[in-house]
């Protein structure tokens, strides 16, 4: 008897819970609206949205299929080595 009652509880639980963030969510999407329409500044969900997509499509724009290795070795630089002096300590020449 008391599995029953739990079932139903939590079953009822959860249909409160979803209304709840659906009438949340149509809440937000008016606000945004109006709010987009008086400020003109876009909702923030949008610009996420539009900056993940450039993201997105710059990335595959990126790709390249799979080739043959190159070689590393035409990234090697020779650099001219200098041996770098100790400076004398700036609080002994205050003294």
């Amino acid at each position: 008897m008391v599995g029953w009652v739990f079932k139903l509880f939590l079953a009822f639980f959860g249909l409160v819970l979803m209304l709840g963030m659906l009438v949340f969510l149509l809440l937000y999407i008016v606000w945004a609206s109006v709010r987009w329409l008086l400020t003109g500044q876009k909702p923030q969900v949008a610009v996420v949205w539009q900056r993940y997509r450039e993201m997105r499509s710059a990335r595959a724009g990126a790709w390249r299929p799979a080739g043959p290795a190159q070689s590393m070795s035409d990234d090697v630089v020779d650099v001219e080595v200098r041996e770098v002096k100790p400076t004398p300590d700036p609080v002994k020449l205050l003294k």
